[in-house]
């Protein structure tokens, strides 16, 4: 049987922003999202199949949109799961941060993509965006000890002039405790193709000068050897710079390791090794249990270690050196 250390769920489509690199909000669904029990029958399941420190990380579209979120960081919690969360943070009130941090909440990534405000709401596409995140990561601080809060910066043609002036910030500030890193890739939803750089809708994206993103990601890497709080290893910073020279490069490592850990659930909640292959089946219809103990995984697990497709997923998620 397969077993993972880590389950990624992403509870529904439904979004309060309008990302310039996303088009997810675009999209126009009966989408009620995965609901509490099914996601506590899930855990139960979860809990004899998973190995190691057992990770969930809840995302969306927008986690805090779904109105039983709270319950189902608890009920992922009590069993002993490590709870983490992706958010754009502008629905994290005081009460909300106490309520996420009493659930037993682990640690939140909250969507910073500048220091300079102009340029965080432009790319978030809501204005005010940037004050929100900002009170937001300080309403969690107050629950410090309790629950980690990562600043999370999309590296992008707009904002790579300030991505050190976003690092100094995180490092005086006092409301993060880190900053990590993702490079933009192919925009969510967007129906193109891997030249989406070169597309005229997404082209502001892409950072076009290969000499300053070598100096800005040089600059970061020192300020990481200082002891600035970056998340990121060093060896993914070099994975960026080259994925940055040629986008259309196979990336990494000879072969892909996200099989080796991960599993995947969707808002109708359909299970996957990769998010690029088909379903091994449904979580509202199989036990989790049932669903991985299938000949048909292991097979798609040696797929995938064998895969040699250009697959910018290994550049950003669930990173190993």
């Amino acid at each position: 049987m397969y077993r993972p250390r880590i389950c990624s769920i992403e509870l529904f489509r439904r979004c309060c922003l309008r990302c310039r690199m996303c088009n997810m909000w675009k999209v126009k669904e009966d989408d009620k999202g995965l609901d509490k029990d099914t996601l506590e029958h899930l855990a139960c399941g979860l809990l004899s199949v998973m190995n190691g420190e057992k990770e969930v990380v809840l995302s969306g579209g927008e986690p805090l949109l779904h109105s039983d979120i709270v319950e189902i960081i608890r009920q992922f919690s009590l069993k002993g799961f490590k709870v983490g969360m992706a958010s754009n943070g502008v629905l994290i009130d005081q009460a909300k941060a106490g309520e996420l941090a009493g659930a037993g909440l682990k640690n939140i990534q909250l969507s910073l993509d500048s220091v300079n405000k102009e340029t965080h709401d432009f790319l978030r596409g809501v204005p005010g965006a940037y004050e929100k995140v900002l009170q937001a990561a300080g309403y969690l601080k107050v629950h410090k000890g309790k629950v980690s809060v990562c600043a999370q910066t999309v590296i992008s043609g707009k904002n790579l002039e300030e991505l050190v002036d976003t690092i100094e910030f995180i490092k005086d500030d006092g409301r993060f405790d880190a900053i990590s890193f993702m490079a933009v890739t192919t925009p969510f939803f967007a129906t193109i193709d891997n030249d989406w750089q070169e597309n005229s809708e997404f082209s502001f994206l892409w950072p076009c000068d290969s000499k300053r993103v070598d100096k800005i990601i040089d600059q970061i890497i020192a300020l990481k050897a200082k002891g600035y709080p970056i998340a990121n290893p060093v060896a993914q910073f070099e994975l960026f710079r080259s994925y940055f020279h040629q986008p259309r490069k196979r990336r990494q490592m000879a072969r892909c390791q996200l099989g080796d850990y991960v599993v995947s659930i969707d808002p109708s909640g359909e299970v996957r090794i990769c998010c690029f292959m088909d379903s091994v089946g449904n979580i509202y219809v199989n036990d989790i249990t049932l669903l991985l103990d299938n000949p048909q995984v292991e097979k798609m697990r040696q797929d995938m270690r064998a895969c040699s497709k250009v697959c910018n997923t290994l550049v950003n998620c669930f990173f190993k050196a």
